[in-house]
C-alpha cells in the first residue's frame, strides 16, 4: 500500500531533516490524495468519512507524530464529515483531530492564506488562528494581517491564552532549531554538494 510506504518514508526524513538540525514541516494535514481539485484555485471538497481519513489519509501522520515530527502544515480542505463548508486550516474541529486524537504536540502552520481556497473569506488569518493555528503562512497583506490580530487581541476576540499559547510554540521551536543547529555546523563545501546533490536528482528524474 503506498500510504504504507508513505509512512516510512516519513519517519526517515524527518530522521534525517532533524540530524542537519533543518526544521521538517509534514503537509497537508489530513492528506490531500482524494482531492480532486487545486486549492491554489478554489477550495477542494473532499465527501471521506473520518473512518476512510484513518484508514488511507492519516497514517503517515500518525508515522510523523510518532517520530516527533516538529511542525505540521494544515491543508485548505473543505472536509465534509469533519467540519462541512469551512477550510480545515480554519476549522478546530481539525486541530482537535491532529491534537487530541493524534498526539501532536508541536508547531501548527497554515497553508499560504493567499491561495484561491481562502480567497474572500474575512479575515482568514484570524479564523486560523482562533481555531487554533500557531503560524500564518503568507498572508495576502502582512501588515493588515498583524494589525486585524492585534486589534481583535485588544478588543477581546480572540484571547490572550491563544496567542501566547501560538507564540511560545514558534519560540519552543526556533530554540530546539537553534540548539541542532549549533551541533551541526554548515560544511565550507555547502554549495558545491548542494549542486552536486541537484545533478544527481536532475538525472534520477530524466
Amino acid at each position: 500500500m503506498l500510504f504504507r510506504s508513505a509512512s516510512q518514508a516519513v519517519g526517515a526524513a524527518i530522521k534525517g531533516y532533524d540530524d542537519a538540525g533543518i526544521v521538517s514541516t509534514v503537509k497537508h494535514f489530513p492528506g490531500h490524495g482524494t482531492a480532486t481539485t487545486d486549492s491554489h484555485d478554489t477550495l477542494p471538497v473532499v465527501d471521506s468519512t473520518l473512518e476512510e481519513m484513518r484508514e488511507h489519509d492519516l497514517p503517515p501522520f500518525e508515522s510523523a507524530i510518532k517520530h516527533h515530527a516538529p511542525a505540521v502544515m494544515m491543508s485548505h480542505l473543505d472536509l465534509t464529515s469533519i467540519a462541512p463548508d469551512v477550510p480545515a486550516s480554519m476549522a478546530p474541529e481539525v486541530y482537535s483531530l491532529l491534537r487530541d486524537d493524534l498526539g501532536f504536540e508541536g508547531v501548527t502552520i497554515t497553508d499560504s492564506l493567499g491561495m484561491g481556497a481562502v480567497a474572500g473569506r474575512p479575515t482568514p488569518a484570524l479564523q486560523a488562528l482562533e481555531a487554533g493555528a500557531d503560524l500564518l503562512l503568507m498572508p495576502v497583506d502582512n501588515a493588515a494581517t498583524h494589525q486585524v490580530i492585534v486589534d481583535a487581541l485588544r478588543s477581546g476576540e480572540v484571547s490572550r491564552e491563544r496567542v501566547e499559547d501560538a507564540a511560545s510554540r514558534v519560540v519552543a521551536l526556533q530554540m530546539w532549531q537553534a540548539r541542532l543547529a549549533a551541533r551541526r555546523p554548515v560544511p565550507s563545501d555547502v554549495v558545491e554538494k548542494a549542486q552536486a546533490a541537484s545533478a544527481d536528482l536532475l538525472s534520477a528524474a530524466y
